[in-house]
């Protein structure tokens, strides 16, 4: 079974996408933000395997107008 956290690191590789892009993304807002993520203390800031699905189903775009 899968877990429904995952460190930025593992939802770096689930997305295909570096940490330190990860990082970036969390700072930002509106149309550019990246995926949830939980902050928990100082540096630990694990993904909901769910919202990583849902913000990369946001980004995709059709090709030729189609998906």
């Amino acid at each position: 079974m899968q877990a429904n956290y995952l460190t930025a690191r593992e939802a770096s590789q689930y997305i295909g996408m570096s940490e330190s892009y990860l990082a970036k993304q969390r700072k930002e807002v509106g149309e550019i933000a990246g995926p949830k993520s939980i902050r928990i203390g100082l540096r630990s800031n694990p993904y909901k395997r769910s919202d990583l699905d849902a913000w990369m189903a946001s980004r995709r775009k059709g090709f030729g107008g189609v998906e």
